[in-house]
């Protein structure tokens, strides 16, 4: 028994042994609110609707809910070490679960670094149409950008998320605040059902789910963490809680605020020309932070996952 205790410490000695707020809360909202929030949201909400909106946000974010109840009714009653959900299913299910589901779990966090790569340079490209020519180019540094802090360490890669936090939180601030002076009880009503000839709520459903799906990037960082029993179940419900909370907000400020064709036709665009006192560039430098948090993210827990899964 005692061999079994000096081999935990071990094992926490060897990491970062970060704490609930930098180690899962930060990277876990920073990836939840990402691509979407900017620019998708909006031509969901004008394509669905104010109620089908709220629907498609309630059942996604009670698929995440349970899982992080899942996670952490299994964090909080076994031993945590590096590997993420990898790690914990692979304890309660078994290697042979294990493995499959930590081989997927992977593949899709990976996957998940160049979508975010690409909604940042599509936020410059549309902004600035002259760089479309240098897309590729683009898409290539912003990752090469980000491979370079996840080389110098997990700490770095949290310190740079702290600065991303501080400036995601301004941008939102002036991409929900500038709207609220065109506010009205008419426009609201007018956007409260579907647009005219959309059937099916399941493309848009499966356009806006990602945005409730990044509650895995705390989850992953367990191996780094000082009290992954405690810090995983706090972290993971606080980070799904603020950003629900705020995607309810967006939401609802902007079905009052946009007449449906543009939320449709200029999701993201809307947002620059009503920023707050004018400030769009804070609105494009939110873009730049949402994406490339999320793409950090998963580049930080993607390979522990395969490390522990080695």
């Amino acid at each position: 028994m005692e061999r079994k205790n000096s081999g935990a410490e071990a094992v926490n000695s060897g990491g970062y042994n970060f704490g609930t707020f930098g180690g899962v809360y930060t990277p876990a909202l920073l990836t939840i609110l990402g691509l979407v929030m900017y620019m998708r949201t909006n031509f969901v909400l004008g394509s669905a609707g104010f109620v089908n909106t709220l629907i498609i946000l309630g059942v996604g974010a009670s698929i995440s809910l349970a899982t992080t109840l899942s996670i952490a009714a299994i964090a909080t009653n076994t031993e945590v070490r590096g590997g993420g959900a990898y790690y914990l299913i692979s304890r309660v299910l078994g290697p042979s679960f294990g493995t499959s589901i930590g081989l997927t779990l992977f593949v899709s966090q990976s996957l998940a670094i160049p979508f975010n790569i690409l909604g940042a340079s599509e936020s410059l490209v549309t902004q600035w149409p002259e760089l479309r020519p240098y897309f590729p180019l683009l898409n290539l540094s912003l990752g090469g950008i980000l491979a370079f802090f996840v080389w110098k360490g997990a700490d770095w890669a949290i310190r740079v998320q702290y600065v991303i936090m501080a400036v995601l939180g301004i941008s939102v601030m002036v991409f929900l605040l500038g709207p609220i002076g065109n506010f009205s009880l008419e426009n609201f009503v007018s956007n409260l059902g579907p647009a005219e000839g959309v059937v099916s709520m399941i493309p848009l459903f499966a356009i806006f789910f990602p945005a409730v799906t990044g509650i895995m990037a705390g989850v992953n960082m367990s191996g780094d963490l000082k009290e992954p029993h405690r810090s995983i179940p706090r972290g993971t419900l606080a980070a799904l809680g603020t950003a629900v909370a705020l995607y309810f907000v967006q939401i609802f400020i902007a079905a009052g605020s946009f007449p449906r064709e543009e939320m449709i036709r200029t999701p993201y665009q809307i947002l620059t020309s009503n920023a707050l006192w004018g400030l769009w560039f804070m609105v494009l430098a939110g873009v730049q932070a949402a994406t490339l948090s999320t793409a950090l993210g998963w580049m930080l827990g993607a390979p522990r996952v395969l490390q522990s899964l080695g």
